[in-house]
């Protein structure tokens, strides 16, 4: 069983204190799928500190990164031959894993046809998603001004992961980095993806463009994509993403690729 170090307060960053990766690092423990031990820094780390990196932060500008041996990046992924794209989460994956649990509806129970549900909390969120109105072509979209912190959010997990539960379609923006928990939240409740400008889709196993999302370069271009989409074409869509989000973001799958990629880099053998 592998041993993962994880910093003893979670995010130290006093806007980012609630679950995200760490939580999910917690259902794999509950699980048995590894154990845990504390970080002598904000970083987790495979086995021993200075080692395998799980970075788990947005971007890679705006802090000191330990040194380490081998890195696996969840969102902003750096080119480099000791970095490996990984995986990515929800930003509460406990919540969205009992929301699955549930029951993921069909696409006739899907009342809303395009969603986007999201806040600006600072000048990076502001300059993405403002760039063009995507309001005029979403049916059900809310992306607010607020302050940071998961209890300034219009809607709470619970409801945010019912409305998008009942969407055909979700938009995607970049949010502080290039990928979004958002994008995780999508798939996971079945809703097919529209990826734009800016959101990044390199994972360790990818996700490919009309199969598992669509893409909007304009507004505009939303529309006429959607009413061109089938629903059998919705569902194969559909289908692929929920393929992918099993094997690369439920407990098990985040776990098995993370480690998947962990006897890659220690050369051992499956």
């Amino acid at each position: 069983m592998i041993k993962i170090l994880k910093p003893k307060n979670g995010y130290l960053n006093p806007t980012s204190t609630y679950g995200t990766f760490r939580e999910l690092l917690e259902l794999w423990e509950e699980n048995g799928f590894c154990s845990t031990g504390e970080s002598p820094d904000d970083f987790c780390w495979v086995g021993e500190h200075g080692d395998i990196l799980l970075y788990d932060w947005p971007r890679i500008d705006d802090r000191n990164i330990t040194k380490f041996n081998f890195g696996l990046f969840g969102n902003t992924v750096p080119l480099h031959e000791k970095v490996s794209p990984w995986i990515f989460w929800a930003r509460r994956p406990r919540k969205l894993e009992q929301a699955r649990n549930s029951g993921i509806k069909s696409y006739k129970d899907r009342h809303i046809n395009s969603i986007f549900l999201g806040k600006i909390e600072n000048p990076i969120q502001e300059y993405n998603r403002t760039q063009h109105d995507w309001s005029k072509y979403i049916e059900f979209f809310n992306c607010n001004k607020g302050e940071a912190g998961e209890n300034n959010y219009k809607y709470t997990q619970e409801e945010y992961l019912e409305k998008i539960g009942s969407s055909k379609f979700g938009l995607c923006l970049p949010g502080y980095g290039p990928k979004c928990n958002r994008e995780i939240e999508l798939l996971g409740m079945g809703v097919v993806p529209i990826f734009t400008q800016g959101v990044d889709y390199t994972y360790y196993k990818p996700l490919i463009e009309n199969v598992h999302f669509i893409k909007a370069e304009s507004p505009e271009e939303i529309e006429f994509k959607i009413k061109n989409i089938t629903e059998e074409q919705w569902q194969v869509l559909h289908n692929n993403g929920q393929d992918w989000f099993k094997k690369n973001c439920s407990t098990k799958g985040s776990f098995d690729t993370t480690l998947e990629i962990i006897n890659k880099v220690r050369g051992v053998s499956e």
